[in-house]
């Protein structure tokens, strides 16, 4: 293989760095950080702080080895929409927040591995086996492609694309309020990636990386104040991937990030922040289905070949967000944001159905574009007061939210169809030959949403109460222009939470929220592609405890949620009929065992089925989702070798049903994952030298989103990394 210097490949790889961007929060108080702590930030941390580091130095910046050893999990404070900022101890719902640290402790590459760890969050489709991106669905449901998933509290649209991980702080999922926190979406939950704040003291981080077959990583993370007064605080991120992946396709991504925050007065910040993605894929699928009809397909290896060599995919995001944040009293701040997004999708590949289950297939070109532009802003202001012996913390606010989905016309299957088997032959056709899209405007949503809540607090009991209005219209339209239908929806979706504090340690609650999510869209192997439906109302129960100790944390939460029912039917028609409930209990743990050994672990025991259906799927279960997941991981520092670290993990999920008519199932399987990192200093700079094991067993299995769709799951993957802070 050729080496390329770095100028080179930076000229070849960086066909339009137009600047764009994400949405900041609150990143007026950025003071100055000295990492000489270690684990998460206390609870008293502003929640935009970049987590203090684990190895223990007057240095600026330098990266966790060591087990968390301070700040509970659970005390760190977090940014929740319409909640405000709040403790996830204090928060009557579940919530986890994954920092940078442990992303890149676990060499993470996309979503699935930044979840693996997660009760009651499931892989459902691999980004490295189809070009349709990595995902995960939250207690049994998929979340919203179009409000689910956030950069930094706002909307972005996540049509199979994977943010490149480099760029964040953290990764936070919020399950079940999601919807009164941020407006429509999945009553299952929302994941909001963080991006990496401004930091005050200067900073200079160069990182490169490798992950088998043949993919090159390189990040560049640079920062710091442009003043002496540190009133101009930056953070400026590059990363990029390149190279060849195991199922022989080639994988390009660029991406940038930049954040400031200016400091006006001492009482009025202004920020703006801006993200650049552009992703170039070849030779991969964009569907793999298994036809009605067809038994269990036997498990293949994550290195099959589903894509025709021609087939390629392009995704180009451009995001910025601007705003400003203004204490305007000793317990009142005011906040205005405006966000934009832009997402230019070009996929023309192939569709592979299997016919047999041992790897016969029949393959179609396919072609697919996809346009989406989000204006968002949102307005907020919270603040906290007393009348007589309760405690009230109120946040009022409004968003508005603009969503144009553009797409192809000429969109779906094409022509010819070519048959063979997946061992043996690799599919061929594609429209990549003839690509010829033709755009209109397929979907426009807008929503105008007044909120509130008000925590009252008394002593050890909280009552939380709230609301949401949302003034919501979606059109509909042909590719001809035509209009097809007009959805208008008014509704108000509250919610009330009430909790009681045993000991100041351990936190009990309930809660009730209800929500609106926009209707379903049937997909890429359902005879009614692309047919639109109308917005769904659920409820959600939730029943949960808290503790946090100063050596171990647990949750445990017991949960209900009904929502309208969406399945593919016999004849291969998406459609939404009926009543699906999940209910079901998590669990979750982290031990300090010894001051060398941490260990995490956690169980998810879901019932999801159709209450009410259409005959032949009443009472059956919702097909893709596992009943039962169990994960363990642990951490130990050796004493014997000086800054060096082992981790070791597995996760396990049950048999789940490919079909809402459960005729075929999806068996289960467990996966193992091995790291190690190695710390040191050369002169005053930290070296961090890491590997990891994915799938260490090379275990074959299957992923799914439902309707029949089939992703390999990631094979063996070896992963190097070395970081060094200058």
């Amino acid at each position: 293989m050729k080496r390329l210097s770095l100028r080179a490949f930076l000229l070849i790889s960086l066909p339009d760095l137009s600047m764009a961007a994400t949405v900041h929060h609150d990143t007026r108080k950025q003071t100055r950080i000295h990492h000489t702590s270690t684990g998460e930030p206390a609870a008293n941390s502003p929640a935009h702080h970049p987590a203090p580091h684990d190895i223990t130095s007057d240095t600026q910046e330098s990266v966790t080895v060591h087990v968390t050893r301070q700040a509970p999990r659970l005390a760190r404070k977090v940014p929740l929409g319409a909640f405000g900022t709040r403790s996830e101890f204090d928060t009557p719902f579940s919530v986890s927040t994954i920092s940078a640290d442990r992303i890149e402790q676990m060499q993470a590459t996309d979503i699935n591995d930044v979840m693996r760890y997660e009760p009651g969050v499931q892989a459902n489709s691999n980004g490295s086996s189809t070009a349709s991106g990595s995902s995960v669905r939250v207690r049994g449901l998929n979340l919203d492609w179009t409000n689910g998933y956030k950069i930094d509290g706002l909307a972005i649209p996540y049509w199979y694309i994977d943010l490149p991980l480099a760029n964040f702080d953290r990764v936070q999922v919020v399950k079940g309020a999601s919807a009164f926190m941020y407006g429509f979406g999945s009553p299952g939950g929302v994941l909001d990636y963080q991006l990496k704040a401004p930091v005050e003291d200067r900073k200079l981080t160069l990182e490169a990386g490798y992950r088998s077959d043949a993919v090159f990583r390189q990040m560049l993370d640079a920062g710091g104040s442009l003043d002496k007064n540190h009133r101009v605080q930056t953070r400026f991120v590059f990363t990029s991937e390149v190279g060849n992946q195991v199922n022989d396709s080639f994988l390009r991504n660029l991406s940038l990030s930049f954040t400031t925050n200016v400091r006006i007065t001492n009482n009025l910040h202004w920020h703006f922040n801006s993200f650049y993605m552009n992703t170039l894929q070849k030779g991969m699928v964009n569907t793999i289905a298994s036809a009605n009809g067809v038994g269990a397909v036997e498990t293949m290896s994550g290195r099959e070949a589903f894509g025709s060599a021609d087939s390629w995919k392009t995704n180009d995001m451009k995001r910025f967000s601007t705003g400003f944040d203004w204490d305007f009293s000793k317990n009142w701040s005011a906040h205005l944001t405006y966000g934009y997004t832009h997402l230019d999708e070009k996929f023309p590949s192939n569709q592979v159905t299997f016919t047999g289950t041992n790897g016969d297939y029949m393959s179609q070109a396919f072609e697919m574009v996809r346009v989406l532009t989000y204006h968002q802003v949102d307005a907020t202001t919270q603040g906290h007061f007393e009348t007589g012996p309760f405690h009230h913390d109120v946040i009022a606010g409004v968003t508005w939210l603009r969503q144009m989905f553009d797409a192809d016309a000429n969109s779906g299957v094409k022509g010819a169809v070519e048959y063979g088997n997946i061992f043996v032959n690799r599919p061929t056709l594609t429209s990549a030959t003839s690509f010829n899209p033709r755009l209109y405007r397929y979907i426009d949503y807008q929503q105008i949403a007044p909120f509130w809540s008000d925590t009252v607090t008394y002593h050890r009991w909280s009552l939380m109460a709230g609301a949401r209005y949302t003034n919501y219209l979606e059109n509909d339209y042909s590719t001809s222009g035509t209009q097809t239908a007009a959805h208008r929806n008014n509704p108000v979706t509250p919610l009330v939470s009430l909790s009681y504090k045993v000991t100041p340690e351990i936190n009990t609650y309930f809660s009730w929220v209800q929500a609106m999510q926009s209707g379903g869209q049937a997909g890429t192997s359902n005879v009614n592609y692309m047919q639109v439906f109308g917005p769904i109302r659920s409820d959600e129960y939730e029943l949960g405890v808290k503790i946090q100790k100063k050596k171990w944390t647990g949750t445990l939460a017991v949960f209900r949620m009904d929502t309208g029912a969406a399945y593919t039917n016999a004849q291969n028609y998406y459609v939404q009929d009926g009543l699906s409930r999940y209910q079901g209990v998590e669990a979750a743990g982290s031990w300090l065992l010894t001051r060398d050994l941490n260990v995490n672990g956690s169980l998810a025991y879901l019932d999801a089925r159709y209450v009410e259906a259409a005959a032949g799927y009443q009472n059956h279960k919702l097909e893709a989702v596992a009943p039962f997941q169990a994960s363990f991981n642990a951490e130990y520092r050796l004493k014997v070798i000086k800054g060096l670290s082992l981790n070791a993990g597995f996760n396990y999920v049950s048999k789940s049903w490919l079909d809402a008519a459960n005729t075929v199932r999806l068996p289960s399987y467990i996966v193992g994952n091995l790291g190690a990192a190695y710390s040191t200093k050369i002169g005053s700079h930290h070296l961090v030298l890491r590997a990891a094991v994915e799938n260490i067993g090379n275990v074959r299995y299957w992923l799914s989103r439902g309707n029949r769709n089939l992703f390999p799951g990631a094979p063996r993957t070896v992963s190097l990394n070395a970081r060094f802070d200058l």
